[in-house]
């Protein structure tokens, strides 16, 4: 199928696209994006909503594709579901021309969830960052912008715990004091988010409040608590993760595998290991991933070679 007739065919209500027709829009040119604009738009928004979520599916199978024009173009829309749709399609891309159309939607009048999801997204960016992968422009305007929704308590209190999961990376004394000030909350979805971004700050400072909070009662809490262990990075936290992988929430013992293998380190990598031969079959799985993805200053490939 041309492009040509793959705009045809998405213009007809009853047309059927196949996986291999989709190629013929990944990585439009200018032109070819204002083409497929004219038989976008006067699409059904039920018809765009399947498109474009096809479009996320096959993106995440095949790495070759790549439709983050169409997914930017889709950002400067109105209707929420398939703005969180083009979001999720944009979730692995750096490029910094995706900022401006986040932070539209984050500062717009929009519902809580999509602008929530928005804020989730920016927050990548903010580790970019502090990185020094941003220009110090697009750095200052993504954390002004997030700042400015965490401070107005007019806002949904959604939206200002996703800011705080997303501003933490740049961990300033003021950011420290908004994570503070959240983990005081009574709110439990706030207090939360302000425990998960304790370890986005990447402030060692934290761990004692972090070690402390594996044991609380709420699965929440501690399943927060554990992906900002991994999060912090430090090997401090790696006996007190272990405890994790006998908890009654299935949930929690992910999360303390996932921490693991983000924290590395001899203790955790002999626990996983032991995981991957002798645990159940979701932890067995869970570590063998991690062991794949850790790095390790010897060969990780001796490690996985007898399991």
């Amino acid at each position: 199928m041309s492009f040509e007739f793959f705009l045809e065919n998405v213009s007809d209500p009853t047309g059927h696209l196949s996986a291999v027709d989709f190629y013929e829009i990944s990585d439009l040119s200018p032109e070819e994006l204002g083409q497929f604009a004219s038989a976008w738009y006067p699409l059904s928004i039920e018809r765009q909503r399947i498109i474009a979520s096809n479009m996320v599916e096959l993106a995440e199978d095949n790495p070759e594709l790549d439709f983050t024009a169409i997914f930017k173009m889709c950002l400067k829309g109105d209707d929420e579901p398939l703005l969180e749709i083009a979001i999720d399609g944009l979730w692995e891309h750096e490029d910094r021309s995706v900022i401006s159309g986040l932070i539209e939607v984050l500062r717009s009048s929009k519902g809580s969830q999509v602008r929530s999801t928005a804020a989730t997204a920016l927050g990548r960016f903010s580790m970019l960052a502090q990185e020094g992968k941003l220009l110090t422009r697009d750095s200052e305007s993504l954390h002004d912008n997030l700042m400015q929704v965490l401070e107005d308590e007019e806002e949904p209190i959604d939206v200002r715990r996703r800011c705080i999961e997303a501003i933490a990376p740049f961990n300033t004394m003021e950011i420290n004091q908004h994570i503070t000030l959240g983990y005081e909350s009574l709110d439990p979805d706030y207090r939360a988010s302000s425990i998960f971004a304790m370890g986005r700050t990447g402030e060692p400072g934290w761990l004692p409040i972090l070690i402390q909070e594996l044991q609380n009662e709420d699965p929440i809490i501690r399943y927060e608590t554990a992906n900002a262990c991994g999060e912090l990075g430090e090997e401090d936290a790696v006996p007190h993760l272990i405890l994790l992988l006998e908890d009654g929430d299935s949930e929690v013992q992910l999360a303390g595998v996932s921490a693991l293998g983000k924290i590395g380190g001899p203790l955790a990598k002999k626990v996983l290991i032991s995981l991957a031969k002798d645990g159940d079959a979701n932890l067995e799985e869970a570590a063998r991933i991690e062991l794949q993805d850790l790095e390790f200053d010897d060969d990780p490939e001796g490690y996985l070679g007898d399991l």
